[in-house]
């Protein structure tokens, strides 16, 4: 059973799991079991770039995309758009939250714009390395 701590706007949803009880996202186990397995199928290559990215957007959808968008070299992917294509989409969808508060709260100058570089930067360079083992 999920659980909600906090109140208003602040409320974050957990779902217990027996390896970290109380922490999680609410998703199921059948989810949960097909993302590691699909993690597993990756070469080391393409594990680096999918956790490089991961890490940086906060999302593990956004890093399988990258990694799934840049292999040309598998007859079941749909035909992918250039690398770079596929990097701005992955910098797009990272940065929804921060350019939301940006627009709300204003920009701060030596923070968000140096936010901004090296999400880009991370992200094209895990982009690049995908598209260059393909």
């Amino acid at each position: 059973p999920a659980r909600a701590i906090g109140n208003d706007e602040g409320l974050i949803m957990s779902r217990a799991r027996s390896s970290k009880p109380g922490a999680g996202l609410p998703h199921p186990d059948v989810l949960m079991d097909e993302a590691e397995a699909w993690v597993n199928t990756l070469d080391a290559w393409r594990l680096i770039a999918m956790q490089a990215v991961t890490v940086e957007a906060k999302s593990f959808l956004v890093g399988m995309a990258v990694v799934t968008g840049c292999d040309y070299g598998d007859e079941n992917v749909q035909a992918a758009p250039p690398y770079s294509e596929v990097a701005k989409d992955a910098v797009e969808a990272s940065r929804v939250e921060e350019e939301f508060n940006i627009e709300q709260w204003g920009l701060v100058e030596g923070g968000h714009d140096y936010d901004r570089l090296n999400c880009s930067i991370n992200i094209h360079a895990a982009t690049f390395l995908v598209s260059s083992i393909t």
